[in-house]
């Protein structure tokens, strides 16, 4: 087991506690897991409303996979006091293997599995239960059978041109948990700097392998085999040349002062962000529907009419997994100063670190695109937390409002969530997405906080 990488500092408890979770919409129930509950007597297991029902349905997002049943928006399953009436009645290696992975995420690599675990999952909000350290063995028996494994042995995209080796891109993680965790600069500034970093890798990258965009009938991505990307060995420089080049120059010289000097000159814009986050929230709620599924105009239009609303600061501000709208004067009376030590900060840097251990990063097309989402998640979070505390009347965010934005990014906006179908569906949205990730002025909109 010593390729079974663990977090640190993560807590964990769930498996002990049998709760019933209620925040996933889809449970998919694959066939060992179906023979496993009619192995057992689960129609007295069910909800009465439902017991001369299948406990499976369609999944209502796909047709396709068999899902479990719900019964007044919770698992059919679940009973009155919460607990899973499998788990508790049978045991927890009865219930489906989705259910047995949560809140895991194995991660695949050629360095071994990383077990990652979802902020989705109360117990790793609050840093509650035992250690994951403490449940090594359980977790290399079920990372041979768990359903959601991710599998990161190719070749790491930097950009959408380029590869890097693996080794390279562990010294590069190395370096963005460094900067994350650098002391002296607010948690905005940090986030910038990462992402002048990768630019500044890939520049180091272009040149030493000769793919400078002022080289003259330089090498095109064509000329380097079928994956279309310069591969790690298609210049004259390793890639960890090209990284420990980047480093000495913007983390080792002066402590970093002029990574962050580059960071603090980027400016951000207000309107960018409002239209990004509108684009983004709808893009998610477009995928809430009841009765018959809207069609591809129908969807678009929705979409398109959300992002113009938010673009021009029109009404008020409608994210649905909270319920209510609220307006636009709770950014400017809701800080979202976050005080370094106090529990909310360290809330949210302990997510940020994580996402980098669970290789978030790879779970996108490129590293690049990687690390500009989390800038969203984290404009996301922002505006989640603000808006509950509006909604609560609370003069700013606390860490029951931080835990609850937290938790619905993860569970709604993460690459790993169903809104990624939304651009095989419809790819026009995708384009739309890409061009204003693109826009220089991204990274900075992103931590933007006047809006």
């Amino acid at each position: 087991m010593s390729d079974l990488h663990l977090p640190a500092g993560l807590n964990y408890g769930c498996i002990q506690c049998g709760l019933s979770c209620k925040m996933f919409n889809e449970v998919s129930v694959e066939q060992a897991s179906r023979a496993r509950i009619e192995e057992i007597d689960y129609r007295a297991l069910m909800h009465p409303d439902t017991r001369e029902l299948s406990f499976l349905v369609k999944s209502p997002s796909t047709g396709e996979k068999d899902v479990l049943r719900r019964h007044c928006g919770t698992c059919v399953f679940q009973r009155e006091d919460g607990l899973c009436g499998i788990h508790h009645a049978h045991g927890f290696p009865q219930k489906p293997q989705t259910c047995q992975d949560f809140p895991y995420r194995y991660a695949e690599t050629p360095a071994g599995a990383y077990i990652g675990l979802s902020f989705a999952c109360t117990a790793v909000l609050q840093n509650a239960g035992p250690a994951v350290s403490e449940q090594r063995d359980y977790l290399a028996q079920n990372r041979q059978r768990a359903n959601a494994v991710l599998n990161f042995r190719g070749a790491v995209r930097l950009t959408h041109r380029h590869e890097i080796s693996w080794e390279a891109y562990q010294l590069l993680e190395e370096d963005l948990h460094h900067i994350l965790n650098g002391v002296g600069e607010p948690l905005e500034q940090r986030l910038i700097a990462q992402t002048v970093y990768i630019d500044l890798y890939a520049a180091f990258l272009r040149e030493m392998r000769g793919d400078s965009i002022h080289r003259v009938n330089r090498p095109m991505p064509q000329d380097f085999g079928a994956s279309g990307r310069f591969p790690a060995d298609s210049g004259p420089a390793t890639d960890e040349k090209a990284l420990h080049a980047t480093r000495r120059k913007y983390i080792e010289r002066d402590g970093g002062a002029e990574l962050f000097r580059i960071a603090r000159k980027m400016k951000g814009s207000g309107g960018l962000q409002r239209a990004f986050i509108g684009l983004i929230t709808a893009f998610r709620q477009s995928l809430d529907y009841k009765g018959k599924r809207p069609g591809r105009i129908a969807t678009t239009t929705k979409i398109m009419r959300h992002y113009m609303t938010h673009a021009l600061k029109i009404g008020n501000v409608k994210l649905d997994p909270l319920g209510e709208p609220f307006d636009y004067e709770a950014f400017t009376r809701i800080p979202f100063d976050l005080q370094p030590g106090s529990p909310e900060d360290e809330l949210l840097q302990r997510f940020l670190d994580h996402s980098l251990f669970r290789k978030d990063l790879l779970a996108v097309e490129s590293v690049w695109l990687g690390q500009r989402l989390v800038l969203m998640y984290v404009a996301l979070i922002r505006w989640h937390a603000i808006g509950k505390a509006a909604l609560l009347g609370r003069p700013r965010v606390d860490i029951e409002c931080l835990r609850e934005a937290i938790r619905i990014v993860e569970l709604h906006y993460l690459t790993h969530t169903k809104i990624v179908t939304l651009f095989d569906k419809i790819p026009s949205l995708g384009m739309i997405l890409d061009a204003l990730v693109r826009k220089p002025a991204f990274a900075p909109s992103m931590m933007e906080k006047q809006l």
